[in-house]
């Protein structure tokens, strides 16, 4: 899962924030810091009486923006799968390569996801230009890694170079011309990732916020869609690479892949703009903005509102001091002024209720217990399973994910988001008890696993996909409606994106530090700790704030039992 919060906390510099509503008076027991998101907030969980009513969608606009983003979607997970298959068969014996990409690659992605979001926020008016330009980087960076890669597949002495650990076939010092391409790799690859994480944050967050037009049964369909597209690719697109290298052979299959990335990317450019025009709601919003924005300069405001994105950038460097602005270089100043802005980000994000499902998420991505490579070559080298019965497995799995995308909108409009997030968590724990059943039980010394084993093993990671997916969509509902009408909603969202890889990366330390597949239940054991340790914050903090109780007491005969544990509830 690959691979998405709100914060906007300008209160600690004295600076007033937009309200988003009117406050809701809680027992002293359940009272919250004032927030932009508070009102959002305070209407998430009891939905059923919220716009949850159905609201139609245009079937063809809904269909192009599918079209669209399995495009997308489809190129990034085929580069994704593509790339350490590349590095394993350039550069023998080693996988230094693939992690030195991967954990580089993220490292990035953590420090300027925030930054993704906040350019999405700066062109809210031009949204379509906004979505183009980060198509542009997506592919041209994709085409160059791509390009990269042929040369080390055709050029003959650095294929030869590449191998043993790019030491080359006598394994003397490391050849410095194929570890200058793999850097050049690298370096291609951060902006891969990061323009991954604009398309993301500015069509499945921004688009699709201002598509619903305040619908949560529209919201919560588009939510699911595009869930549903991510699946089918991360299933599919690695099949289909596999099927080239298997078939053509790896330069060939390199080339292909180089070719699809650039027809891609004309047909996205122009596709894109044929989703912006058939969805009113767009151009609608932008109207809306650049209308605000004249009002504002007319009533001579602070700032108007496509320069909403830079507020905090413009306070940073006021703060600044005067000598300490003299001195700086104009670069200098610049880091300054994006760090204390990153900061101001971090510290709103941090003190807005919306931060705890967004930390619990988060959580989530340190599991060892999904269909990951260190599982994959967990279960190949502890087990005799093929690799058709692990391919099918995991192709189960997948489609359970999808049921959960198709049960998460049905709890929505049944018992409220905070609810279903609720009921999600415990569908993914429980399952996967009988899977870390499977790793200590029933493990004799050799390869061989007993049937139950294996069924315990996998039966309970299919079901938890159901839980996990269903948590997925329901948490970026809470962010998408707490945010919906704050004013740099797409910063605050992405710094989710920073925080999901953060906890990845923290995922791949625990089969670090458990390098060896027979230390893998460590992980597994370690990693499902982190799953309880996010379902204690979402349940105990987040909905316990939200609905003001964690049980209906009163509908068990316990009403003096609730009055003395928290006082009247807020919701239903």
């Amino acid at each position: 899962m690959s691979v998405a919060g709100a914060r906007k906390g300008n209160e600690a510099e004295g600076a007033t924030l937009p309200s988003l509503g009117t406050e809701i008076d809680l027992p002293a027991n359940n009272s919250r810091a004032s927030d932009p998101a508070n009102h959002a907030a305070s209407e998430i969980d009891d939905l059923t009486d919220a716009p949850f009513a159905s609201s139609s969608l245009d079937k063809v606009a809904l269909v192009l923006l599918s079209v669209q983003h399995f495009s997308n979607s489809w190129i990034s997970r085929s580069s994704e799968f593509a790339f350490p298959l590349f590095f394993i068969h350039l550069y023998t014996n080693t996988l230094l390569p693939s992690s030195l990409y991967g954990f580089l690659t993220t490292a990035i992605a953590i420090v300027f996801s925030g930054s993704m979001g906040s350019i999405v926020d700066r062109f809210r008016t031009r949204k379509l230009d906004c979505v183009r330009a980060f198509v542009v980087a997506q592919k041209l960076a994709a085409m160059i890694s791509y390009g990269l890669f042929c040369l080390l597949f055709y050029v003959e002495n650095l294929q030869s170079d590449a191998k043993n650990d790019g030491r080359g076939q006598d394994g003397g010092a490391r050849n410095a011309n194929v570890w200058s391409l793999l850097a050049a790799i690298v370096i291609a690859g951060c902006p891969l990732i990061l323009s991954n994480v604009g398309v993301s944050v500015a069509v499945e967050r921004d688009w699709v916020t201002t598509i619903s037009e305040g619908s949560q049964a529209r919201l919560s369909r588009l939510n699911a869609i595009m869930r549903r597209i991510d699946l089918l690719t991360k299933l599919l697109a690695p099949l289909f690479v596999s099927l080239l290298t298997s078939t053509a052979g790896y330069p060939t299959s390199c080339v292909i892949l180089l070719g699809m990335s650039g027809a891609s990317a004309g047909f996205e450019l122009i596709w894109i703009g044929t989703v912006y025009h058939r969805f009113g709601a767009l151009k609608a919003d932008e109207d809306r903005l650049i209308g605000e924005q004249h009002e504002a300069i007319e009533l001579s405001s602070p700032a108007p509102i496509e320069a909403v994105g830079s507020e905090t950038q413009a306070a940073a460097s006021s703060r600044l001091p005067k000598e300490s602005r003299t001195r700086m270089s104009s670069s200098q100043r610049k880091l300054y002024v994006w760090a204390k802005s990153q900061a101001l980000d971090w510290r709103t994000f941090a003190i807005m209720p919306i931060f705890t499902s967004s930390i619990t998420i988060a959580l989530l991505y340190m599991s060892a217990l999904s269909f990951d490579p260190q599982f994959i070559a967990y279960l190949k080298s502890e087990t005799t399973y093929s690799d058709a019965f692990v391919a099918g497995m995991r192709s189960i799995c997948v489609f359970t994910g999808l049921m959960g995308t198709f049960y998460a909108p049905f709890s929505h409009r049944k018992i409220g988001l905070v609810r279903t997030g609720t009921w999600s968590l415990f569908m993914l724990l429980t399952p996967l008890v009988l899977t870390l059943i499977a790793l200590y039980i029933g493990v004799g010394p050799g390869k061989y696993r007993p049937a139950w084993n294996t069924a315990l093993l996998f039966s309970g990671l299919a079901i938890s996909r159901i839980g996990l997916w269903s948590f997925d969509l329901t948490q970026l509902q809470l962010v998408q409606t707490a945010l919906s009408t704050h004013p740099r909603r797409n910063s605050l969202m992405a710094l989710q994106f920073a925080m999901q890889n953060a906890f990845d990366l923290g995922h791949y330390g625990l089969t670090i530090g458990w390098s060896r597949p027979s230390e893998f239940r460590n992980a597994a054991i370690t990693s499902y700790a982190f799953l309880i340790v996010a379902t204690i914050l979402y349940i105990g903090v987040y909905a316990r704030r939200e609905r003001g109780h964690l049980i209906h007491l009163d509908r068990l005969g316990l009403e003096g039992l609730e009055h003395l544990l928290g006082g009247k509830r807020r919701h239903d």
